[in-house]
């Protein structure tokens, strides 16, 4: 069974990576929809979208699978590791990694911002090394950066992190179960030295400092898309992850009561920031991971035995490896069974039909759909929207899509207004059930995930 999972993005992450391989030149304006064509479109993911091309070109879909394994096996590596420096006990970290890991899965999916949250950790790991007395750890951070700054908006959290570090050292106290240690004057001025650094490499990009002012941009002006976009919104505890985190907080609150454990500042304050983003946006739930496993790592180090080398059963051990590499290989899904489940999840079948008749446009299509449609057809059929919701708020786009969708009042009229002659739309949906009533619209074509209307 394949574990593939993409994002309606991926599709025009991997298409604008592509295009930067093949033309090599960084798109500044959009190619790819009528409704906002000619908009200032910057791709400050570029370096991401680069590698998800590369992974496509090398093996299709089996290098998007493979690429997928990398990234989220070194994410939880990076993890073990970074809950390891903070509790001291291998066997802690091992488990208090393997619980957060279900959490992380909710958002194991292909997209740049893995490669963010590897740098992240790469960027706590750093700090961290460097609070025990490893002086040369912080220069790699820079050079991080500036490879971040291109890959994902994310570094904006490394920022984040990087700041809540020194501030958490300018104070010594233990009060309850906080500790602050507070940082020498030099290692205060290293510090300031790498964070000054690193902030004057953000603007080392195509696109200038625009890439680096972006996230505060996107969380100050975009509204719309927190509000209506899936993963902007707050955690949804049907789902599996989003009650496994309510778990790990009850468990942490009754455990701490109980057993009054130590937390350094900057390691609870972490912590603290990433359980209200993840309540608040459901895609900062792997944030709340990555801020847990060092907190439940230090908690289980006091009721697990430390790691006795000498009880390693080598052979055992490399025995089990073994096992492990020959099972991934020979369980490594195949391209049919790969292709079979983006058809399960896009409009492979419908992108078919369009491909063999011809369709009038312009074409309304449904959001989740717009990227699949870039990746295959673009920029020769453009898209009414995709996946790159804020920047379609800022060409008031977003708006009119939900008003269509929601099927508000004025939302035939934008049809019209936008001269919409096809409709590809989920099955099912209420836009789908109201062409279907008209006479003015006909059904010529219906899949289990799609359907397509074409105006009479």
């Amino acid at each position: 069974m394949s574990s593939l999972r993409l994002e309606p993005d991926t599709w025009w992450h991997i298409k604008f990576g592509e295009e930067i391989l093949t033309a090599g030149q960084w798109a500044k304006l959009d190619a790819y929809s009528f409704t906002a064509y000619g908009h200032n479109q910057l791709s400050f993911e570029w370096l991401g979208e680069v590698a998800l091309a590369l992974a496509y070109r090398l093996g299709h879909l089996q290098g998007l699978e493979l690429l997928l394994l990398v990234l989220t096996s070194t994410i939880l590596l990076l993890l073990y590791y970074y809950a390891y420096l903070q509790c001291g006990n291998f066997k802690a970290a091992f488990c208090g990694t393997l619980l957060v890991s279900l959490l992380a899965a909710l958002c194991f999916t292909l997209r740049p911002q893995l490669i963010g949250y590897i740098f992240l950790l790469i960027t706590l790991i750093c700090l961290e090394r460097y609070r025990q007395g490893i002086q040369k750890s912080l220069w790699v951070l820079p050079f991080i950066f500036l490879i971040w700054v291109n890959t994902h908006g994310s570094f904006a959290l490394g920022l984040f992190v990087f700041g809540l570090y020194w501030v958490s050292g300018l104070v010594e106290f233990s009060w309850g179960g906080l500790v602050a240690e507070r940082w020498r004057p030099d290692q205060r001025i290293h510090l300031a030295l790498i964070f000054l650094l690193s902030i004057l490499v953000l603007p080392l990009t195509p696109y200038g400092a625009s890439a680096a002012i972006f996230p505060i941009e996107k969380a100050l002006y975009f509204p719309l898309s927190g509000a209506r976009i899936n993963e902007w919104q707050p955690l949804n505890f049907s789902q599996l992850q989003p009650k496994i985190a309510l778990f790990c907080l009850l468990g942490f609150a009754s455990a701490q009561t109980l057993s009054r454990t130590a937390y350094r500042l900057q390691t609870f304050g972490l912590f603290v920031f990433a359980a209200y983003a993840a309540a608040v946006h459901t895609r900062f739930i792997i944030l709340f991971a990555v801020a847990f496993a060092p907190v439940a790592a230090t908690m289980l180090s006091r009721r697990t035995s430390p790691y006795q080398p000498a009880n390693d059963r080598y052979a055992v051990n490399s025995l089990l490896i073994l096992v492990l590499a020959m099972g991934l290989v020979r369980y490594f899904p195949s391209q049919a069974e790969l292709g079979n489940k983006v058809a399960k999840d896009y409009p492979v079948q419908a992108v078919e039909y369009l491909q063999q008749h011809r369709v009038p446009g312009p074409m309304f299509n449904d959001y989740g759909f717009g990227g699949y449609l870039i990746w295959t057809m673009g920029p020769d059929h453009k898209v009414f929207i995709d996946g790159r919701g804020d920047f379609y708020e800022y060409a008031g786009v977003l708006s009119d899509y939900f008003s269509i969708t929601d099927i508000k009042p004025q939302g035939l009229t934008l049809l019209d207004f936008y001269g919409i002659r096809s409709c590809l739309t989920s099955n099912g949906d209420p836009l789908a059930t109201l062409l279907r009533a008209r006479n003015d619209w006909q059904e010529v074509y219906r899949d289990k995930l799609a359907v397509l209307f074409v105006r009479r």
